[in-house]
């Protein structure tokens, strides 16, 4: 049975995470091989799950979502037990009250994707994966925020935004209450390429930094030109960049010492990134990206020093 082998990964985890509890067993029937048992229990396909309570032999039929959370809360449901199994904290931005929603959507420097969902809704628990990686990939972005509402304990904030299916997803730009409704598609990269658009930023699948991040415009025609001069007037106007004198420094360093540099540092920015915090992985992906908008500049250099030698 094909459906039996896709559970079957899903089933022994189940049965780690209650491992520790001596009054439950998680078990199971070759059916095919114990024709008498399958028939006994009603069971005419494959797998069939059944709970007997404790000291009962009367089964109860097992029919919520064949996945670890949906089984897991069922016996926890069914026995008090509680899983073994640690949650990894959730990325994305829970609002749970109507106040705790007015604290986020509307301030002015937040733009928030919203997801209006119901517990019940399979296509919101088909979502919920794709959702959770847009939020951990946008979780370092303070002016773009990823957020879920329950939208049946939430009943007048649903209401107020015409939300009459599930899931319904609103974008609120920032400062504003006035939402345009989310009609891409449901990917993670359609999201992040609509994230992008709206919030200024540049992701990519998976959370990792675009290779125009942190690039500061003001300085790129400089480093075209090779201008350090040119650069560090630049570099005094943007002062509220904290890339700006990486740049400076990064382009004295190049003229110096070439594209020798620039392979040395991206390397060690490389090797630290490993295992950092995501904030510091942003750092050190934006200074690579500005290493490696200094290659051109660095070829010029050396270009230069060439014809001066040649002149020589």
């Amino acid at each position: 049975c094909g459906h039996c082998k896709s559970l079957a990964p899903v089933y022994e985890e189940l049965a780690d995470a209650f491992a520790k509890e001596k009054n439950l067993i998680i078990a199971k029937v070759d059916a095919d091989a114990h024709k008498d048992l399958g028939t006994r229990f009603g069971v005419t396909g494959f797998p069939t799950l059944k709970f007997f309570p404790k000291g009962s032999k009367e089964a109860q039929d097992y029919s919520s979502g064949r996945d670890l959370d949906a089984l897991v809360k069922y016996v926890t449901e069914k026995t008090g037990f509680k899983s073994s199994i640690k949650k990894a904290a959730s990325a994305v931005t829970v609002l749970d009250t109507e106040e705790a929603f007015d604290a986020v959507v509307g301030q002015e420097g937040k733009n928030v994707l919203v997801e209006f969902y119901a517990p019940w809704c399979g296509h919101c628990k088909n979502l919920a994966p794709t959702y959770e990686k847009v939020a951990r990939a946008f979780s370092t972005e303070s002016n773009c925020i990823v957020a879920n509402v329950d939208a049946t304990v939430n009943k007048d904030v649903a209401e107020k935004y015409e939300v009459k299916g599930y899931p319904t997803i609103k974008f609120f730009p920032a400062g504003s209450t006035t939402p345009e409704t989310y009609e891409q598609g449901r990917d993670e990269k359609d999201f992040i390429e609509f994230l992008n658009a709206k919030c200024g930023t540049d992701r990519v699948p998976g959370g990792s930094l675009g290779a125009k991040a942190g690039l500061i415009k003001a300085l790129i025609s400089c480093v075209e030109k090779a201008g350090l001069e040119e650069a560090r007037k630049v570099a005094q106007k943007v002062k509220g960049n904290v890339y700006a004198n990486f740049y400076i420094k990064a382009m004295e360093k190049v003229i110096k010492d070439g594209e020798e540099y620039i392979a040395k540092e991206t390397a060690r920015l490389t090797k630290l990134s490993g295992s950092s915090t995501p904030e510091k992985k942003d750092n050190f992906e934006i200074r690579r990206n500005i290493l490696n908008s200094l290659v051109k500049t660095a070829r010029d250099a050396f270009e230069d020093d060439a014809v001066d030698r040649d002149e020589l």
